[in-house]
């Protein structure tokens, strides 16, 4: 009985193990989802002022708000992260000092379109991504861009459409700037 007890734990032990190597391997593009998840704890612990201005339709809203769901407001960003099983090697990856650009192949039909990283003295300063979605009934496009100042996250913008097959094509965007 003893021997059973000692070989189950150490088949858990070794397939933790190999469950974080193959977290590890995964990571075959830049870490956004992490960046995005440090950048979260950050922001809730400063809680920051936030400008943020919402515009759908030609109407606008500004508003000042202090109390933020950083994981929430943040969201799609995270989602845009390269590094799932299904998007490995659906990307090409041009890289440089100032960072790198991973595009979908044209084979490919995923909906991050490509991924920007921009980079200063090897220190993240810009993410870019274009998202795009269309069926038979939908259409949507996002633009994302996120600006980091000291690797602490400035300023983030989101605009695009949306449009559905009976009805008119819905622009909006959304800026959001962190107090510093």
């Amino acid at each position: 009985m003893r021997q059973l007890t000692y070989l189950l734990i150490l088949s858990a032990f070794l397939t933790s193990c190999e469950a974080e190597n193959q977290e590890r391997q995964t990571k075959k593009y830049f870490d956004l989802k992490g960046l995005i998840e440090q950048q979260i704890q950050v922001l809730q612990k400063r809680k920051p002022m936030i400008q943020k201005t919402i515009s759908m339709a030609e109407k606008s809203e500004k508003q000042q708000v202090k109390s933020v769901d950083w994981t929430k407001e943040l969201e799609l960003f995270t989602q845009i992260d390269l590094n799932k099983p299904a998007y490995i090697s659906s990307y090409s990856i041009d890289s440089s000092a100032n960072g790198m650009k991973y595009v979908l192949k044209e084979t490919e039909k995923l909906p991050v379109k490509y991924l920007t990283i921009s980079k200063v003295g090897g220190k993240t300063t810009q993410i870019e991504a274009l998202v795009s979605n269309e069926n038979y009934l939908y259409q949507s496009e996002k633009h994302l861009k996120l600006s980091l100042i000291n690797e602490q996250l400035s300023d983030y913008q989101i605009d695009g459409f949306q449009k559905v097959v009976f009805g008119d094509k819905k622009d909006f965007k959304i800026n959001g700037k962190i107090a510093q």
